[in-house]
């Protein structure tokens, strides 16, 4: 599903005395449905605000966000899936019980969600692991779990912020995989919020690329490199020091 930030800004306002906090300020954007688009900028700029924004977990202080825009019935919201850094999985929930627990809030019958849930378990490589509680889990794993409870609901636009933020190295790189090989399977519209810009290279067809608050955009680069994506690779690395160029200029200007 195509969607519109348009002329999105948001002000926080003072509590206790203290001044408002503009941070975002006409920030405009277009991601194509089907689409894989990151947000990278200086850390406080804005990027989980947009997220949450798109949610309608935040309202805007000003602008819209359209959804649909180009389609035969545009403007209705569908649902936003969201997946988050900590996992935010319910810890006396197993496997499957957090994977279809969605389904279940939305009253779909128990022998139709745990049918579809064993199909998520095997499709997201969690075989044997159906019944084990979180804490018996990887980092790795919880992340499955927790992007396969998002992606079972069908989201038309699925919003993640910083998914693989507290993971290590190899399992970090393991889970881009993960996410690019199944982004290529589902084609879902994915906003992916990461300071990581070689994760953001990894995955993306296109990069936002931020100011500091109050954010803008800077510069949307796109990722024409072919996939599956050689991480270490020349096409890679030119448009990794591109936008690393970018950010750099920007923090320069903080001084």
């Amino acid at each position: 599903m195509d969607l519109v930030l348009e002329r999105i800004s948001k002000i926080f306002p003072g509590i206790g005395g203290c001044e408002s906090v503009e941070v975002l300020k006409d920030f405009s954007c277009f991601i194509n449905g089907g689409s894989l688009l990151s947000i990278v900028g200086p850390s406080g700029c804005g990027k989980t605000t947009i997220l949450r924004i798109i949610a309608g977990l935040e309202k805007a202080s000003s602008g819209r966000v359209l959804f649909g825009v180009g389609e035969a019935e545009p403007g209705e919201k569908p649902l936003v899936g969201l997946v988050f850094q900590d996992y935010a999985l319910f810890p006396w929930r197993t496997t499957l019980g957090n994977i279809t627990a969605g389904l279940e809030f939305m009253g779909v019958p128990l022998k139709e969600r745990l049918a579809k849930g064993m199909e998520y378990v095997s499709a997201f490589g969690l075989d044997g692991f159906e019944n084990r509680y979180p804490k018996e889990l990887s980092g790795g794993m919880k992340q499955r779990v927790a992007i396969a409870r998002t992606l079972i609901m069908e989201p038309g636009v699925v919003l993640m912020d910083e998914p693989f933020g507290s993971l290590d190295s190899q399992t970090r790189n393991s889970m881009q995989e993960f996410l690019a090989g199944l982004w290529e399977e589902r084609r879902d519209t994915i906003i992916f919020v990461t300071h990581n810009v070689d994760e953001a290279v990894f995955l993306s067809d296109d990069i936002i690329v931020l100011t500091s608050r109050p954010a803008r955009v800077i510069e949307r680069v796109k990722v024409l490199c072919k996939r599956p994506r050689d991480r270490t690779g020349i096409e890679c690395n030119t448009i990794r020091r591109s936008v690393l160029d970018i950010l750099g200029r920007e923090s320069s200007k903080l001084g």
